[in-house]
């Protein structure tokens, strides 16, 4: 089957499963109540994942090339049942990175891709990580799982920004490549998922979420998608020019990590640091944080890609990545600070004007007075040269 009938179909799948759970997700209470950071109106369904994951498993078993795609389909499988689970009784933070730590173990165990060098990123020669490849390769899967779960705060950004970094990776990697038959899949199926999730063309008593099952599992795919692609003798990419497909959800969960640290908060329970907050709070809409951060995700993509196609130095990718990937935050607050100066402005203007209207309205009033005076009864203008006294008065 070629990339665009899988594409297709798990697009497909996808939407057709998400308008048919709905009903079963409200009535098992899987859903996403309002309160707290959570200003939706109503119990949403949570069935994104569920949908998008069996969507993206039937592309997959009806393809004619499946080999070594159970390293991602019984990984994924554990981390959307986990997820479900989440989404309906809040199982924590622990029991979660659980999940997480198992089900990257078990593509790596199973033979999938994993993280054994990171390409050349300061100029000295490829580094290998040798006996911590296994550590290094949970600690990034981890870290890249949990940023797209953070970013998934507002519809349609994180399941866009994973539609991005895929679609950019594919395009870099070349349509010949066996694992870009997965990112084409996993792309028909998010784009399935967005009908009724992102703003633009959702339509609002469908609006449906991905849950916990939906972004993790996201989170997953462009990990094994990124390690298939970046690792071994026949790599499509460096392992550096690829950390640029998902710049946005790590510099993202890299921002929040450090100030919940610094604080000494938990660095993976819910908070209101992330971008899309801080945005928000500045005075922009939803649809207008979206298009903010989704614009620089195509910027950062198109960066990675075109990095990729041209075989750009590590060196020369890895500094301004690693750089933005630490200004990101100070990028993102400065904007809010702008916009923030722009409304206070904006309402100084508007408490000027009805100042000046008023002041203007009460000159007219009393000056009313005093052309009513200059006017006789009959409404004849009164005083120099039209005067009654100065007319002689005539009488028959």
């Amino acid at each position: 089957m070629g990339l665009s009938l899988s594409a297709a179909l798990a697009f497909a799948v996808t939407a057709v499963l998400t308008l048919t759970l709905r009903p079963l997700a409200l009535r098992l209470r899987i859903t996403d109540k309002p309160g707290g950071r959570k200003q939706h109106i109503g119990e949403i369904p949570l069935v994104g994942g569920i949908a998008m994951f069996i969507g993206t498993l039937v592309a997959a078993v009806t393809a004619v090339q499946t080999t070594g795609l159970w390293t991602l389909l019984v990984p994924a499988a554990l981390l959307v049942i986990v997820g479900v689970i989440d989404d309906r009784y809040n199982i924590g933070v622990s029991a979660r990175l659980a999940a997480q730590t198992c089900a990257v173990l078990i593509m790596m165990i199973g033979g999938g891709p994993y993280l054994r060098d990171i390409g050349d990123p300061f100029g000295t020669g490829r580094l290998g990580l040798g006996i911590l490849a296994i550590p290094g390769s949970v600690l990034v899967a981890l870290s890249v799982i949990n940023a797209f779960n953070f970013i998934d705060g507002i519809d349609g950004l994180a399941a866009s920004m994973a539609l991005i970094g895929l679609a950019a990776a594919g395009l870099a990697t070349g349509l010949g490549a066996p694992a870009v038959s997965v990112a084409a899949m996993a792309c028909g199926a998010i784009l399935g998922f967005l009908l009724f999730n992102f703003p633009a063309f959702r339509n609002r008593p469908l609006r449906t979420f991905m849950g916990d099952a939906g972004s993790t599992l996201l989170g997953f795919v462009v990990v094994w998608f990124a390690l298939s692609i970046c690792q071994g003798a026949d790599r499509s990419m460096s392992p550096v020019a690829a950390l640029w497909f998902a710049l946005m959800p790590l510099s993202d969960f890299f921002s929040c990590f450090v100030r919940r640290v610094a604080r000494g908060k938990m660095p993976l329970h819910a908070g209101r640091e992330h971008f899309h907050y801080v945005l928000m709070r500045a005075g922009l809409s939803g649809r207008q944080v979206l298009a903010v951060l989704l614009a620089f995700s195509v910027l950062y993509a198109a960066v990675g890609l075109i990095g990729a196609r041209n075989r750009l130095p590590d060196w020369a990718l890895f500094a301004p990545w690693f750089t933005l990937l630490a200004s990101q935050s100070f990028i993102i607050r400065g904007l809010a600070v702008h916009l923030r100066h722009r409304r206070w402005r904006a309402s100084q203007i508007v408490v000027e004007m009805p100042a000046s209207v008023t002041a203007t309205h009460s000159l007219m009033r009393r000056s009313r007075p005093l052309a009513a005076r200059q006017r006789n009864g009959q409404g004849h203008p009164v005083g120099a040269g039209g005067s009654r006294s100065e007319r002689p008065s005539v009488r028959l």
